[in-house]
């Protein structure tokens, strides 16, 4: 697996070097408008594999949560939740290092089938990674249920769903309009 993302890594790296060399990599576009309109995001597998921690402070603050007992179980449970989060992270920094590199020389690729086979290849790394954090979401969302009342629990999915559809890559829009801003506030990226 390691010798296929170097391999394609290394291919798409010289790919990349003989497309400047003559000429194609060109930074300034002829038409100004174009180049103050285009902002390039980085792509993130973390986010795609959707890595992410909860701010306690901020789910207890957004989840209205007043009662100590249920604060030390609300932070008990988000504490485990991203000490697992960390864990499967520290276990597969290898794996995303390699995909952030690859995604991005993807970005810079004009070929549609090499993009389609990295966006592939993606896939392929992160959905166990993502499954595997699903799970977690899955646990925490249960000790979550049996710690809050039901309107607290209904609070804390909406924040959830808010946070994860932040993290999902926006899609490239035709009108040169700006994606709308995410609403990530509650999170921190490491």
């Amino acid at each position: 697996m390691k010798k296929i993302l170097f391999i394609v890594t290394l291919f798409l790296t010289f790919n990349l070097v003989a497309q400047r060399s003559r000429g194609g990599g060109r930074q300034q576009s002829q038409n100004p408008e174009l180049n103050q309109t285009k902002e390039v995001k980085k792509l993130s597998a973390k986010e795609i594999a959707g890595i992410f921690y909860y701010d306690v402070d901020e789910v207890i603050k957004k989840v209205k949560i007043k009662d100590d007992d249920k604060k030390y179980s609300v932070t008990k449970a988000l504490r485990n939740y991203n000490f697992k989060v960390k864990e499967i992270l520290f276990l597969n920094a290898e794996k995303f290092t390699d995909l952030d590199l690859l995604m991005n020389a993807m970005s810079n690729e004009r070929d549609s089938e090499s993009n389609k086979n990295i966006r592939e290849k993606v896939r392929e790394v992160t959905r166990p990674i993502k499954e595997n954090v699903h799970e977690h979401e899955k646990e925490l969302n249960e000790i979550l249920k049996g710690v809050l009342s039901e309107k607290q629990d209904k609070k804390w999915l909406k924040y959830q769903k808010s946070i994860i559809e932040s993290l999902q890559p926006k899609k490239a829009e035709n009108n040169n309009q700006n994606s709308r801003p995410s609403r990530g506030s509650g999170m921190r990226r490491q």
